[in-house]
């Protein structure tokens, strides 16, 4: 199935093997769709395996993944501590439309 359709409310606790193709802007929805694998009921090992090729925008939709997380995790903690300024620069990155 795809990312799409497996981040929309099914519980697949028979599955133990998550293939992930085609990485999405949004980390939340991999999550999700991982999450399916993972529920309540759950007896086997899950193993997540990602798909990346070199030299490809998939390379750069996984690091924009990472500053999202980062940021979401910013801003929900609220807290300040030593790395902020890194945090900050995400937000920037994140928010900056090249005009």
């Amino acid at each position: 199935m795809s990312v799409e359709t497996g981040a929309v409310g099914l519980t697949l606790t028979v599955a133990n093997h998550v293939h992930i193709v085609e990485p999405q802007w949004n980390p939340s929805v991999e999550e999700q769709a991982i999450a399916r694998a993972l529920r309540m009921g759950q007896t086997r090992t899950v193993t997540v395996i990602k798909y990346v090729t070199e030299k490809t925008v998939e390379q750069n939709i996984l690091m924009l993944q990472k500053k999202k997380s980062r940021l979401a995790k910013f801003s929900l903690d609220g807290g300040t501590d030593d790395n902020a300024t890194g945090k900050l620069d995400d937000l920037k990155f994140v928010l900056d439309t090249g005009a």
